[in-house]
């Protein structure tokens, strides 16, 4: 069974910010990554009714591959 999770950031003042649904948790956590090489910051995905299953802090490192 493939969940949809829901991708947030937290803000500097607290509050969250929805990002997007995507499908199965593998997907969640490589977008989640993507976002935060990008854009910097902490994320975290969301299972309704599980809740918080992953998170990724300001202090991640994401290395570019270069082809």
């Amino acid at each position: 069974m493939n969940n949809r999770f829901d991708i947030f950031k937290r803000l500097p003042n607290g509050n969250t910010l929805w990002i997007t649904t995507v499908e199965g948790l593998v997907e969640a956590k490589r977008r989640m990554g993507r976002l935060a090489a990008i854009s910097g910051g902490e994320y975290f995905v969301y299972l309704q009714g599980e809740g918080i299953v992953a998170e990724l802090d300001p202090s991640y490192q994401h290395r570019a591959e270069v082809a």
